[in-house]
């Protein structure tokens, strides 16, 4: 797929001696990795890289998945992308290793109560539920998640990732 930079390892490398930083990365910032000329791409690039390199690890809930599933399909019906290079992208991300978990009922109950709280949906605060359980940042390129959610739980904005 020659539209959107490979998933190879980098020359950056962490320090084995300390554990890597973890992050829970919500589907605005994964579908910047494989779709082209997407604002604050390198920033995303780099947070993929740094994944791949050692560097940091990631976590998400599983519906991330149907998410980005859901925004590559949304490119193909806008023609920038084809359904071939959606699958494709689909295939790479799943050689990434983000660790993907299930919210339990009760879990999502949880992120329920702060959808309801912060008027957001329950896709956007099931990211925020697991970074607030995982005691880790949210990375979202979401601005309103962002901006509605910082405000109580630890989310960093991709522009802002180093």
């Amino acid at each position: 797929m020659s539209w959107f930079r490979g998933f190879e390892r980098t020359g950056r490398r962490r320090d084995k001696s300390t554990p890597s930083p973890r992050y829970v990365v919500d589907a605005s910032v994964i579908a910047k990795w494989v779709l082209p000329g997407e604002p604050f791409q390198e920033k995303a690039l780099r947070l993929k890289e740094d994944h791949v390199s050692g560097l940091i690890e990631l976590s998400a809930p599983g519906v991330v998945v149907q998410e980005v599933a859901n925004a590559l399909w949304r490119a193909v019906g806008l023609k920038r992308i084809s359904e071939a290079d959606a699958k494709e992208a689909l295939e790479a991300l799943s050689d990434m290793r983000i660790e993907l978990r299930e919210l339990s009922w009760a879990q999502t109950a949880e992120a329920l109560s702060i959808a309801c709280d912060l008027d957001l949906t329950i896709y956007d605060t099931s990211y925020v539920f697991l970074a607030n359980e995982l005691k880790v940042p949210l990375v979202t390129a979401d601005k309103t998640l962002y901006k509605t959610a910082r405000k109580k739980f630890k989310i960093l904005h991709i522009k802002d990732y180093l």
